[in-house]
């Protein structure tokens, strides 16, 4: 099959929905599917390149977002479509709005992957995060961009729900983005007995919410025991360098590769996932497939509580007194820590990327079929 992936900054290296649409092309590769890739020329050299597309007016949060979006053109969507056999939308923005209008004016079945709520984009932007502008956002992705897709894979239950309640057309399937064998593999855990260090891997941004996290550590028994890696970069880095020396937090922010990070997976305790925002939670993901025990916070906008095996194991987002208390839970029981640890290796396994991409692949088959006898 001759698959289109359809993305605006595909080689982006600290973005989850390109992290995860580059490890899917690695697997259909791998399966024997024939892949293209149509995206901005941001960091690499797509297989159908597009420029790179300035918004004046948000250009400096974009940027400090790190996302690059690409420009619409034409002539060059229209000969990588023209190409496909099926074409897959990642994201809702013009670029895929208009692969999918050209795939149907071509019959070509058209299927996409859910990665975005529309608060991962406006929580940045404080004057645009509001319930009715966030709604009308969700509509915009819906009539301008999904609508256009046999099937939609949502990475979790959570998001078919929500994607429901908003009236998607497409057929829904539920499907996780997949943990990378990279995570899965035998982990060497090398934990310091005289710390106990806590890792929390994401974008320095509001809706990360890594605050409740520093707060919480400064409520902890244990707070001199405890060493903090914030992984990630973003426009709150300053932010909280400052409230760490407030607190009196010992704590180290920077942006890692991947064998770096995953160095730090096998030497944290604990992985602390704050977002109150969140389509599935892939850092998080990772860190516990290495054994990190996860300690996710349960919003109403994240799916990643999903995966807490343990009421000790999640927290209400934005509440670091109660996170305190798991925290310290974690620190005082070091036989279940290890325990626990043992069964998120165990449970990673289930939610390999392998698994996902033969998943995807039949949900594009299914819709090359259905597209077909119809």
């Amino acid at each position: 099959m001759k698959i289109l992936i359809v993305i605006d900054d595909y080689f982006n290296k600290s973005n989850g929905m390109s992290i995860s649409t580059q490890r899917f092309v690695k697997q259909f590769s791998k399966m024997g599917q024939d892949v293209r890739v149509l995206a901005s020329i941001a960091g690499g050299e797509p297989d159908y390149p597009l420029s790179v597309m300035t918004i004046p007016i948000f250009k400096d949060i974009i940027a400090k977002e790190g996302f690059h979006f690409a420009k619409p053109e034409k002539a060059i969507i229209k000969k990588a479509v023209k190409w496909a056999d099926l074409v897959h939308l990642e994201d809702p923005f013009p670029v895929c709005s208009y692969a999918g209008k050209i795939a149907k004016e071509l019959k070509k079945p058209i299927t996409g992957t859910f990665h975005l709520y529309p608060e991962n984009l406006t929580a940045s932007v404080p004057i645009l995060d509001h319930p009715s502008i966030n709604s009308t956002f969700m509509k915009i992705f819906r009539d301008t961009t999904f609508n256009y897709c046999n099937y939609l894979q949502c990475p979790t239950t959570k998001v078919k729900q929500r994607l429901q309640k908003y009236n998607f057309r497409s057929k829904l399937v539920v499907i996780s983005n997949g943990i990378s064998n990279y995570y899965l593999k035998e982990n060497q855990r090398n934990l310091k007995s005289n710390s106990f260090t806590i890792l929390s891997v994401g974008r320095f941004s509001n809706e990360k919410d890594q605050k409740t996290l520093i707060k919480a550590i400064s409520l902890s028994e244990y707070k001199d025991k405890i060493h903090l890696i914030l992984a990630g970069k973003g426009p709150l880095k300053s932010e909280y360098i400052d409230l760490c020396h407030k607190l009196n937090v010992n704590a180290h922010l920077a942006f890692y590769n991947r064998d770096e990070l995953k160095h730090i997976m096998n030497q944290s305790s604990i992985v602390v996932h704050c977002a109150n925002v969140e389509v599935e939670g892939m850092a998080c993901m990772e860190a516990f497939a290495t054994g990190c025990v996860p300690v996710i916070a349960e919003s109403p906008l994240s799916s990643t509580s999903a995966y807490a095996l343990s009421p000790k194991n999640r927290f209400p987002a934005g509440n670091s007194q109660i996170l305190a208390k798991r925290i310290d839970y974690w620190i005082t029981h070091p036989q279940d820590l290890k325990t626990m640890s043992a069964n998120y290796q165990n449970y990673a396994k289930s939610l390999s990327i392998e698994n996902s991409a033969r998943k995807v692949l039949t949900m594009f088959e299914k819709a090359q079929k259905n597209y077909v006898s119809n």
